[in-house]
């Protein structure tokens, strides 16, 4: 990332503080559509972070987070050329919608500022109609915004950044009717709300990314945890053949099996020394160090 690219990064994530953009119109539409019980853990702390009552948390660049902004990049360089009128990450605001407590605005990855036309550019794994629909909110926004019209350019995640997908999207104005109520109604909500943090999240608090990355350590967890299980089994499998054989190795290119024979394990009973010795101060005998935070899985 250039240092132009850090600019427009850092001025994007300041614009986070005391107002929302195009990124969050999924909450809004959301909102709209089912009311505010729909808000996530996650959604009230974006919202703290809009009205000041929390700091803004940069989320770490993943590696599709990294690939987008190359595909970016080089379509900014091909397609969507400064010479040729093109805005990179432009700001829109509509001043005519001015809700009590924030600001709405969108940062368009690129903008045509004479034609009035947004584009935005998506690298995903997902077809070009999935892809369209999971980014609706964002596109209707634009739309919200006052934008004339808006396009999406689609790649293929893992593919040449040369190759992709243009479409024309649409104005929707029942999407934009919800987005509008979404609005509202949280801007209501703004009025007396104050934020507190909650020690203990569900999955459903998580940004999709975060969801997935938890999936995918479940399922390899899992994974391990059946894999283990099958290890034992032959073990036991293969113990009770070469104690029935009289066998006390076993030997191959990869491996050793070797039989532990039975033998006595002693331990220390603490419980009975201080029961016998109730002079003795455990405490005199407790030695500390400092333990980094873990992370605990326990599969149900």
């Amino acid at each position: 990332m250039n240092e132009e690219q850090q600019k427009q990064k850092r001025e994007i994530v300041e614009t986070r503080k005391g107002g929302f953009g195009g990124s969050d119109a999924k909450m809004f539409y959301k909102v709209g559509l089912k009311g505010l019980s729909a808000l996530s853990d996650t959604d009230k702390r974006r919202i703290a972070v809009a009205l000041g009552q929390a700091e803004y948390i940069e989320i770490p660049a993943t590696e599709a987070m990294e690939a987008g902004n190359r595909f970016e990049q080089c379509i900014g360089g091909s397609k969507f050329k400064v010479e040729d009128g093109w805005i990179n990450n432009y700001k829109i605001r509509n001043d005519h919608i001015s809700p009590r407590n924030f600001s709405v605005f969108a940062h368009a990855d690129f903008y045509d500022i004479e034609n009035d036309i947004v584009v935005e550019a998506k690298y995903t794994t997902y077809d070009l109609e999935t892809t369209i629909s999971d980014y609706m909110a964002q596109l209707q926004w634009y739309y919200m915004l006052g934008v004339y019209q808006v396009h999406i350019v689609k790649g293929y995640h893992g593919s040449d950044f040369e190759k992709f997908y243009e479409k024309f999207i649409e104005y929707d104005p029942n999407y934009i009717d919800v987005l509008l109520h979404g609005i509202r109604l949280i801007d209501d909500f703004c009025d007396d709300f104050v934020y507190q943090e909650k020690d203990e999240w569900t999955t459903f608090d998580l940004m999709p990314h975060e969801q997935a990355a938890a999936e995918v350590m479940f399922n390899y967890l899992s994974q391990i945890r059946k894999m283990e299980e099958e290890v034992e089994k032959q073990k036991s499998i293969m113990l009770d053949l070469m104690l029935k054989n009289g066998v006390k190795s076993l030997k191959s290119d990869g491996y050793t099996l070797t039989v532990v024979p039975e033998s006595i394990r002693s331990t220390f009973d603490k419980a009975k020394l201080l029961k016998e010795h109730p002079e003795i101060n455990e405490s005199d005998y407790l030695k500390s160090s400092v333990v980094k935070p873990y992370l605990k899985i326990t599969l149900k």
